[in-house]
C-alpha cells in the first residue's frame, strides 16, 4: 500500500507543477522580453548609442588609437645562403 501512495503522490506533484508551469509561462515570458527590452533600450541610448551620435551619416570617426608595435632589438637567427651546385 505505501508504493501505490507514494507513486500517487510524485504524479500528483507532477501534474501539479505541470499546471502551475503552464498558468506562470505566459507571464515569465513576458516579464524576459521586457527585461530584455529594457536592455537593449539602455544599450542603445548609452556611450556610442545612436541616440548620442554626433555627426553626418558615413562619416568615420577613430575614437582610440591602436597601441604601436614595439620590435623587438633581438636576432631571430642568422641569414645563410644557399647556392645550388649542379
Amino acid at each position: 500500500m505505501g508504493v501505490l501512495r507514494t507513486i500517487f503522490w510524485i504524479l500528483l506533484g507532477y501534474y501539479v507543477l505541470k499546471l502551475i508551469s503552464r498558468l506562470l509561462r505566459p507571464w515569465l515570458r513576458d516579464y524576459a522580453q521586457k527585461k530584455t527590452e529594457e536592455m537593449f533600450r539602455r544599450a542603445a541610448s548609452g556611450p556610442g548609442g545612436e541616440s548620442s551620435f554626433v555627426g553626418r551619416e558615413g562619416e568615420v570617426t577613430i575614437d582610440k588609437k591602436p597601441p604601436a608595435r614595439k620590435s623587438s632589438g633581438k636576432k631571430v637567427g642568422e641569414y645563410i645562403e644557399f647556392e645550388e651546385i649542379e
